[in-house]
């Protein structure tokens, strides 16, 4: 079985993450990509050797998958359209622009009957599936995460309108940390959150079954590329103190879950649909403490 997917994305997550990623997966076959702006499309589609399609529905008529690369609110507008057709999806997080966006495609995914995944990046890490199992027989009580980079001070991303807004690092970035924090300690039942001068977050959050966790974030830390580390704790700790990967074959190994799971294949692995909802709850929760002084919040849990 090959599975033809398109690209919904001309940025630099597209060109340089989805498109590598598809084209280098067994069994998918790349069939071409759309951008909003069609003069960005063509030069990708030129650089890249696929097909530039002249509209979403076009692309749309063409494909079993969709994968977005695009703004949150472009994909929760676009993303339904597809499933709704019948596609199948690869979604970037966050899942939704909001609680509801998000529960919407969740929902949409189940009604149709499609195979929808979230490429929450580190859930598609070996080395971080590998920490996870070392935490989790800790039976960890407490978390602590820290994501630092200058992402939005220089780079692919500083002339990003959504991650520049106020909130836009939370939404984008965070959910990077949070997910490992969730899959080792479980879902979060309260968040809180400071946000200093300079643009860090500091997020705390209250698991369900007691533990606590706390993600530092800042995206305009001129100091550094990119440093990531992971702590959890329970007398002993277990430390992960650096991260790197491959951003192509991370992908690739989401684009094969996708595959596998539209096969049937048993062992097709999680596609993070749930997860991915949950995120967009805990970080809803995070900036509602955010603007009203920093008091925990609790975090919905609306049902899939």
């Amino acid at each position: 079985m090959t599975l033809k997917i398109g690209v919904c994305g001309t940025a630099f997550w597209a060109e340089h993450v989805h498109l590598p990623g598809l084209a280098a997966t067994d069994g998918i076959e790349l069939v071409g990509l759309w951008g909003r702006s069609p003069e960005p499309a063509a030069r990708l589609a030129d650089k890249t050797g696929v097909t530039a399609f002249p509209s979403f529905e076009a692309l749309l008529d063409t494909v079993d998958a969709l994968s977005f690369a695009v703004p949150p609110e472009v994909q929760s507008r676009l993303a339904p359209l597809a499933i709704a057709r019948g596609r199948h999806v690869i979604l970037e997080k966050p899942l939704g622009d909001s609680i509801d966006s998000a529960l919407a495609i969740r929902r949409a995914i189940t009604a149709a009957g499609v195979t929808g995944l979230c490429f929450l990046t580190r859930m598609f890490v070996p080395e971080i599936a590998a920490f996870l199992d070392r935490a989790r027989a800790l039976d960890p009580r407490e978390g602590r995460a820290e994501f630092r980079s200058n992402a939005l001070g220089a780079g692919p991303y500083a002339a990003s309108p959504w991650r520049q807004a106020q909130y836009g690092a939370l939404h984008d970035a965070a959910p990077h940390g949070m997910s490992v924090l969730v899959s080792a300690l479980g879902p979060v039942r309260e968040a809180a959150g400071r946000m200093e001068p300079d643009g860090a977050f500091t997020l705390s959050f209250r698991h369900e079954g007691g533990q606590s966790s706390t993600l530092l974030l800042n995206l305009r830390d001129a100091s550094v590329q990119l440093a990531e580390s992971y702590q959890f704790r329970n007398g002993s700790s277990v430390d992960l103190p650096g991260l790197s990967y491959d951003r192509k074959a991370t992908f690739a190994r989401a684009a094969a879950t996708l595959r596998d799971t539209v096969a049937g294949r048993p062992d097709a692995g999680d596609t993070q649909l749930d997860l991915a909802l949950h995120l967009v709850c805990v970080a809803a929760a995070a900036q509602q403490s955010l603007e009203s002084g920093g008091d925990f919040v609790p975090v919905a849990t609306p049902q899939p």
